[in-house]
């Protein structure tokens, strides 16, 4: 069954196998009809009769002529023509009767492996037995039509062994040429199927994965092929069109960076994994974002001599790889996601933790925050109202303005725990720096949108209506009640009382020990001491407001500045931990507040370069402690978001000089600073209840 298997060809015919016998049979009709006037050629030489050859030729050629016209499978005649081939050589040995006519048998072999070229087993073995039986029983009629001599039976035999010999080796050669070669259509078309099925799965994965996928080359030009999600987001990609232009209609920075980066990959002077990092990771698309990787395609070493010829223009790393420097990089594969809902989701779980850190400051102070709502609605509402008509024109001054009340709103949200609105104003800053210029409409309209959602959420936390209430302490209960009790003046009573509206030092001083405690915390600087001396005084909040809000710059550079390391303080003969001092008294008719640090003290040959860099003479200012005032100078090397700018300190010496104070500066390197800020006392200030009931209890005694 298997041998059967093997010499039958399969019965479906390719298109290919059809033309190609269809022409061949027609070849072989001809060829045949060619034999004529060579076997009455050979009848003549031998004198064995031409007319005879040209008859018995022509009786031949009956049979494939008709089959030709009548036989449609070209298979069946092929056969025949097989058939035909060996009559044709019966007669030529017949024909060529002399001392050359056992050469003749030559021409039964040459047919033979002729008949190899129809591609059909069948064909060679009818052959075979056309030639066998023609053998047999011509030498049994006519011995000498066969033989030129009188052959006996055992030479018949050998012939026929000859013949079998030869049918079998063509019976192979016929198959592997139709397996090979005819078949070879069946083979391209299992194989494109097969290809064609893996693109058809490649492609349903291409359409149902939620992931970008588009390749570009090295130049940046991108390939068809890509994710059906692609084409999703940004419409389908041209092939040859380059990735940065079709994406920078999108982002124009993404599209800029995209193509500066690609020439490091490009020049292979830098590892692949360090060139493909250099690459843009985010995509900025409306209120759409997309995080963006890359892979780098390489191929198979390729020999110098073949990429040479083949790429006149190989790009570095190409030719790097061509003289054995590994695999040649050809493409590279962008992987694009979509993570605006992941980002959003992020930016709704920070915001709820945002909301519970502000809960907790109400809880600790709620006092404080309702304080530090209402100054920093007053910066939004006067941020609001800058006009943008008005900011081409805008002068140095009035920038300068604007930007510490930024500065100083990033400050105090950071304090306490407005992450996100700090991180608009330090964005909004770091425009101004670069810019020079104000902020846009659109910029703007982040922060307002950003602070009127915090602030309604936390209206519906503490109320919509923020009042502070009168709060006592036991003592001050304790003290009315013994004062009432002995029969103080009442005059005296009334003023005491009238000044708990009056904010108490001590819980101004707490708030700010936390504050600090809490920056020396964000700036990795936990190692400190925070002592308070409040002396009991009392102040009227809404006056020194402006100050306490601009305070907290004073308080960050206290923390960034007077922090030294252990190591540093050891050294200097310092305690471990470094301590900072915030301190209210009164001294010769002047409320006075005093912050005050052992750090390493002010670095004023720093502040002096920084003031050189910006064109300001320093020799030309009246004291060095100017120095720490001007706009843009800081002792820091580079910006951070809680120090580096050189606003706070001019924002809050603008805060004191507007309530007709003074600032004092003292500060000694190795030893420490201390910053005092001292104002008028007036009735806004009281020197606490304590001293204020003993001296009326003494009057009445008296």
């Amino acid at each position: 069954m298997q041998l059967t298997k093997y010499l039958a060809l399969p019965r479906e015919m390719t298109p290919f196998e059809q033309r190609y016998l269809t022409r061949l049979n027609k070849i072989a009709l001809i060829f045949s009809y060619l034999h004529i006037p060579v076997l009455m050629a050979v009848a003549w030489v031998a004198g064995t009769g031409p007319l005879s050859a040209l008859v018995l030729s022509l009786v031949v050629m009956v049979g494939p002529t008709i089959a030709y016209r009548t036989i449609k499978h070209p298979r069946s005649l092929s056969v025949v023509y097989g058939i035909t081939a060996m009559l044709m050589g019966g007669l030529l040995v017949h024909f060529g009767q002399g001392p050359v006519q056992i050469e003749m048998h030559f021409y039964f072999f040459a047919l033979l492996a002729m008949l190899c070229m129809f591609a059909n087993p069948m064909v060679n073995i009818a052959a075979a037995v056309t030639v066998a039986l023609h053998h047999l029983i011509i030498w049994l009629i006519i011995p000498g039509s066969v033989f030129n001599y009188e052959a006996q039976w055992w030479v018949v035999l050998v012939h026929a062994a000859f013949v079998v010999l030869e049918t079998i080796a063509a019976c192979y050669i016929s198959r592997e040429f139709f397996d090979n070669v005819i078949g070879l259509e069946k083979i391209v078309q299992a194989r494109t199927a097969t290809i064609s099925e893996k693109q058809r799965d490649m492609r349903l994965i291409l359409d149902n994965v939620e992931t970008g996928l588009v390749t570009v080359d090295l130049e940046g030009r991108m390939s068809s092929e890509s994710s059906q999600v692609v084409e999703r987001w940004f419409g389908a990609p041209v092939a040859g069109e380059k990735l940065a232009a079709w994406l920078g209609k999108r982002d124009a920075n993404f599209g800029e960076w995209f193509e500066l980066a690609l020439e490091s990959v490009r020049d292979g002077m830098l590892p692949p994994e360090v060139a493909l990092g250099q690459l843009p990771k985010q995509l900025k698309d409306g209120d759409k974002t997309y995080s963006l990787a890359y892979q780098l395609i390489t191929s198979a070493q390729a020999a110098p001599e073949k990429l040479a010829h083949e790429h006149r223009s190989v790009p570095r790393p190409a030719a790097a790889a061509a003289a054995g420097a590994g695999p040649v990089p050809e493409k590279v594969l962008v992987i694009v996601t979509d993570i605006s809902e992941r980002l959003r989701k992020e930016a709704a779980e920070r915001y709820q933790a945002e909301l519970l850190e502000l809960f907790q400051h109400i809880m600790r102070d709620k006092a404080g925050f309702i304080e530090f709502l209402a100054e920093a609605e007053e910066i939004v509402g006067a941020l609001k109202g800058y006009k943008q008509e008005d900011q081409g024109r805008a002068k140095q001054n009035k920038l300068e303005h604007l930007n510490r009340l930024i500065h100083t709103l990033k400050g105090n949200s950071a304090i306490f725990g407005m992450r996100r609105l700090s991180g608009i104003c330090h964005e909004l800053e770091n425009h101004i720096a670069e810019e020079h210029r104000a902020p846009g409409a659109a910029e703007m309209a982040r922060l307002h949108q950003a602070w009127t959602q915090t602030r309604s959420d936390l209206g519906k936390l503490i109320g919509e209506h923020l009042q502070s209430s009168i709060e006592i302490d036991d003592a001050d209960y304790q003290a009315i009640i013994k004062a009432v009790a002995d029969g103080v003046d009442a005059k005296v009573l009334v003023r005491l009382m009238e000044s708990w509206r009056l904010e108490p030092a001590g819980k101004r001083l707490a708030r700010i020990e936390q504050q600090i405690k809490g920056l020396a915390e964000r700036m990795g600087k936990s190692d400190v001491a925070v002592a308070i001396e409040p002396h009991g005084l009392r102040f009227n909040s809404e006056r020194f407001a402006p100050f306490w809000s601009a305070f907290i710059h004073v308080l960050r550079n206290a923390v960034d500045h007077g922090i030294e390391d252990r190591e540093q303080r050891a050294k200097r003969g310092k305690p471990a931990r470094s301590l900072i001092k915030v301190s209210t008294r009164v001294e010769r008719e002047r409320f006075i507040v005093t912050v005050e640090d052992d750090g390493p003290g002010v670095d004023w040959e720093a502040l002096r370069t920084k003031a050189g860099q910006l064109g300001i003479n320093a020799a030309a200012l009246e004291k060095k402690e100017s120095l720490a005032f001007l706009p843009g100078v800081s002792s820091k090397s580079s910006v951070t978001e809680l120090s580096g700018r050189g606003i706070g300190m001019a924002a809050v010496r603008d805060a004191c000089e507007a309530l007709g104070g003074s600032v004092e500066i003292k500060s000694q390197s190795g030893i420490g600073t201390r910053v005092s800020f001292a104002f008028p006392k007036d009735k806004t200030v009281y020197e606490g209840h304590a001293a204020s009931l003993r001296d009326a209890a003494v009057k009445v005694a008296a």
